[in-house]
């Protein structure tokens, strides 16, 4: 075996050649490569799998972070709740819609938003909470409720993820979804989504999206060039097919994972693969030198990184910071192999 990837692009690829190359033909073909048929039909598919009256394409999953707070219009320089154990988009897109980012410490199981934390955090200036649904596993969104606080859900790692019957991206005020390609629905490049049944707000975003324009071309409010692109929709809606399919696969090595070393891991859609070891840098140094690809995520929490560091802490943030410096990814993607596995859990007891 010559090493495993955490990642592997091009097996994406392979496996749906043939209705990815005439997904490709018919944008090639069509007359409108813009906001045409493939975003249409796209986003009215994926409004049925989360369960949502709209969905809305846009250019990344950071962008549609920033238009759904936007589209919220919350007081300027309003708090928002946020988790510090995230990808940094989450609290850059914050910032961006012109809001202050208040950072709460995880959930000492799942690493989520801790929502007993996020309620201690609340001030009169808290004005929205963001609610991540980290590594795929459900954050509070039911016990954030009574707080009265729109609730944004970024579930960048949760496409397919059901909680008491209901999608992730549904369950929120707007739900906010990445298509880089390492996610559970990936694309071929990046895109995002918004979703939610509340039509003011789809039509905010929609506007925002294209130079804040209305239906008649006039531009209502400052917008963006964040339009998802018409060839990344072809491809994510044949994607989208199979979603289904690759989450039970994602499942099963997560279930292997768990098996080899004697463990539960939270439940979810197992976006990520996530350990966590007291001695984490020198097990990937071990791993990396079985040929063994791994990831942090995150190897550093939003208040350590310089720019976010003066924002507002709701608590000590103790766990989140343990955490970092413990998590490891394992590749987890449906196309590794039973082989692959076999051969990073063969290095993980050596």
């Amino acid at each position: 075996m010559n090493g495993v990837r955490f990642y592997e692009p091009t097996r994406a690829y392979v496996a749906q050649r043939e209705v990815l190359d005439a997904a490709f033909r018919r944008v090639m073909t069509s007359e409108r490569i813009v906001l045409g048929r493939e975003v249409e039909g796209f986003e009215h598919e994926f409004a049925a799998r989360v369960g949502a009256e709209y969905v809305v394409g846009v250019a990344s999953g950071t962008d549609a972070l920033e238009l759904a707070l936007r589209a919220l219009e919350l007081p300027p320089q309003s708090e928002v709740i946020c988790p510090n154990l995230t990808a940094i988009a989450t609290p850059t897109a914050i910032v961006r819609a012109g809001y202050r980012p208040v950072l709460v410490d995880s959930e000492t199981e799942t690493l989520t938003l801790d929502a007993a934390r996020a309620a201690e955090a609340c001030s009169p200036e808290t004005a929205a909470i963001v609610a991540v649904h980290l590594y795929g596993r459900p954050a509070p969104v039911d016990e954030l409720r009574p707080l009265g606080l729109p609730i944004v859900e970024d579930a960048s790692h949760a496409h397919g993820l059901e909680i008491d019957g209901r999608a992730a991206g549904s369950l929120g005020t707007i739900g906010c979804f990445s298509f880089y390609p390492t996610k559970n629905l990936g694309a071929f490049g990046d895109g995002g989504a918004v979703a939610s049944s509340d039509a003011a707000l789809a039509a905010a975003v929609r506007e925002l999206r294209d130079y804040g324009r209305d239906g008649g071309g006039r531009a209502m409010r400052l917008g963006a060039n964040s339009r998802l692109d018409e060839l990344q929709a072809a491809f994510l809606r044949e994607r989208l097919r199979r979603i289904g399919a690759d989450n039970l696969r994602r499942a099963e090595l997560a279930a292997a994972y768990d098996r080899a070393l004697g463990r539960t891991t939270p439940p979810g859609v197992h976006h990520l693969y996530v350990l966590r070891h007291d001695s984490r840098d020198e097990l990937r140094s071990r791993l990396a030198a079985n040929g063994i690809e791994t990831a942090v995520h995150y190897p550093a929490t939003v208040s350590e990184h310089p720019l976010f560091a003066s924002y507002r802490r709701g608590d000590e943030l103790a766990v989140s910071r343990q955490a970092a410096r413990e998590v490891l990814s394992l590749p987890c993607y449906p196309h590794l192999t039973d082989g692959e596995q076999a051969h990073v859990i063969d290095a993980l007891g050596a």
